[in-house]
């Protein structure tokens, strides 16, 4: 491994289903994907309607507002990158599941500035930033004021 591996935090690997969320990501934009038949949204990207089976889906921007449903933290993380971080800022990444408010549940980061804001049933926010050492961006959420 190289030393700007070692320091580049993984990336997502780009899926036919997952691309057109992650030029969304890219432009600081939620979308989720949604069935033209039904209407139904769901996430993660699929081939399918997971409500009628449908193929014919589109996308759809969301509000990106939500609520925690639960949360954990990472003491162990694997990923070189990720285990000199911890190291060296003593923060561990916490990953969290959120109810958006369009009736989806999706699978992010959440930061928080203390530990003990992190609450089942807090309200969050998404925001976008770029995964340390690369320059392609992920949705995380931020507990709202």
């Amino acid at each position: 491994m190289t030393r700007e591996e070692i320091d580049q935090f993984p990336i997502p690997a780009i899926t036919d289903e997952d691309q057109e969320f992650w030029k969304g990501v890219q432009e600081d934009k939620l979308l989720l994907q949604k069935c033209l038949d039904c209407n139904k949204l769901q996430y993660f990207p699929r081939p399918v309607c997971v409500n009628c089976f449908s193929m014919n889906l589109g996308w759809q921007e969301c509000s990106g507002m939500g609520t925690l449903y639960s949360f954990t933290s990472i003491h162990m993380p694997i990923h070189p990158a990720v285990k000199k971080y911890v190291k060296e800022t003593g923060i561990h990444p916490i990953f969290a599941k959120i109810d958006l408010d369009e009736g989806v549940r999706i699978f992010s980061e959440i930061i928080a500035s203390k530990p003990d804001e992190i609450k089942i049933g807090v309200r969050v926010k998404v925001y976008f930033e770029e995964a340390r050492g690369t320059n392609f961006k992920l949705a995380k959420f931020r507990i709202m004021d």
